[in-house]
């Protein structure tokens, strides 16, 4: 599962330093506050350790990467890996997969090749379903 920061971040900045994803930035709001991209978040931990007042907890909505829940994880998919969240499909938005020994990287729900029968990355899903979500509340 991805991680979260929860809202009584203090802003020290210690979490995005130590996230070698790169999955933890700025939010806008004030007081100053890090969000973490669940696209990005390849769940290492990192940052849970650097937290002084211990707000960053796994998010129970999001599967773990290569763990329950991520179809990668099955032997039917044995030796494929996933961009986890860079580069994403250009198409769609989801994780480009590379099939073992391969060098090229494909959408696993834009690509008829790939995918038979289509599986996607469950953290893509849950990001759309809760934008979707969003976008139907501020219309």
């Amino acid at each position: 599962m991805a991680l979260v920061i929860g809202s009584s971040c203090i802003g020290c900045g210690g979490c995005e330093l130590a996230c070698p994803r790169e999955a933890i930035y700025q939010g806008d709001g004030s007081p100053v506050s890090y969000l973490i991209d669940p696209l990005l978040c390849d769940d290492c931990a990192r940052c849970i350790g650097l937290c002084p007042i211990e707000v960053i907890e796994p998010d129970p909505e999001l599967a773990v990467c290569m763990g329950r829940g991520c179809p990668l994880a099955s032997r039917r998919y044995a030796g494929w890996t996933c961009s986890q969240g860079r580069p994403r499909c250009p198409e769609c938005g989801g994780m480009l997969w590379t099939e073992p020994g391969g060098n090229h990287s494909s959408c696993p729900e834009c690509d008829a090749v790939l995918a038979r029968p289509k599986a996607a990355c469950p953290k893509v899903r849950h990001v759309r379903r809760a934008k979707a979500l969003a976008a139907g509340r501020n219309s």
